[in-house]
């Protein structure tokens, strides 16, 4: 198993002493001179007040991030866990995540939600109720935008004639690795058909219905959602394995001591679960370098290869 640094950015405002480029770059240096497997930033380009002040969070822009996460290091994975695709055009979520793919040789890991802010949605002009087609046709798009051949499309959201984008991704086998988000029938469904791994998303019954989405809180709910996910893949013919990734801490886990987390892991790995992101709670740059370490000693070097 493998873990994935989530990079600090879980409150708001943001803590200033991590919002420059020392910052960033260094805790991404620390992170994989660790063991760290990958570093990820999330999104929310334009979050209400009201969700903010209920325990929401401000994000950086992830490409722009992760990009001074891959000038800082040499062979971590770079995680947007996650984009919410429906904000954003297919044609530049696709230049952006082949610009960063190609400037980090080939790192990219996206992951992709369908969202479920309603006020993020209007603020940015973008159809809540259309979220769902616009994620699958999004999808279709960029998939085709990465093969550097023209473009000719024509969809309900969008249509062009002969667009070529270039640069390539540097991952052409056939594209960087998709990550879906969301625990619901059409999240597994769409790991299944089209994407390379699940984002687990761990919700008490309240937090599932506030994301739109499916609780999902033992690991008997994780083992229901991978097999299910395998039941489709089986049904449409899918022989390619997918991976999965959970988030540790967060009350989700258990003992959150390092001996439960590597227990937690172990059983997690027992599954089928191959990725899991850590959470940091320090206020300071040098704090966070210290648990950073000490993940690395305590937990990643105790779990097994």
């Amino acid at each position: 198993m493998k873990i994935v640094l989530n990079l600090p950015f879980n409150g708001c405002p943001p803590n200033p002493a991590f919002v420059s480029q020392e910052a960033i770059m260094g805790l991404c240096a620390t992170a994989e001179e660790a063991g760290f497997g990958g570093v990820s930033l999330t999104e929310h380009p334009a979050p209400s007040e009201a969700w903010r002040q209920a325990g929401g969070h401000d994000a950086l822009d992830p490409f722009v991030g992760l990009a001074f996460a891959a000038a800082a290091t040499k062979k971590i994975r770079l995680f947007t866990y996650l984009i919410v695709l429906p904000y954003r055009n297919p044609f530049l979520a696709a230049k952006s995540a082949a610009s960063l793919d190609a400037l980090s040789n080939g790192r990219l890991e996206l992951g992709l939600g369908a969202g479920y802010l309603k006020s993020e949605f209007f603020a940015l002009g973008v159809k809540f109720e259309e979220r769902n087609e616009l994620f699958d046709e999004s999808i279709r798009v960029m998939k085709m935008a990465w093969t550097g051949e023209p473009v000719t499309y024509d969809g309900k959201h969008f249509s062009a004639k002969g667009v070529t984008s270039q640069p390539r991704p540097a991952q052409r086998n056939p594209h960087p690795p998709l990550w879906i988000g969301g625990n619901s029938q059409m999240a597994q469904r769409r790991v299944a058909e089209q994407a390379q791994g699940w984002l687990a998303m761990p919700s008490t019954p309240d937090q599932a219905k506030n994301r739109r989405s499916v609780a999902l809180q033992t690991l008997k709910d994780m083992e229901a959602v991978i097999n299910g996910i395998k039941a489709h893949a089986k049904s449409i013919g899918r022989k390619e394995p997918f991976s999965v990734m959970y988030p540790l801490g967060g009350g989700h886990s258990g003992d959150e001591t390092p001996a439960g987390q590597v227990a937690f892991c172990k059983s997690l790995s027992e599954l089928g679960v191959n990725w899991a992101s850590f959470h940091t709670h320090a206020d300071t740059l040098a704090g966070l370098k210290d648990e950073i370490k000490r993940a690395g000693d305590e937990l990643i070097s105790k779990l097994p290869k």
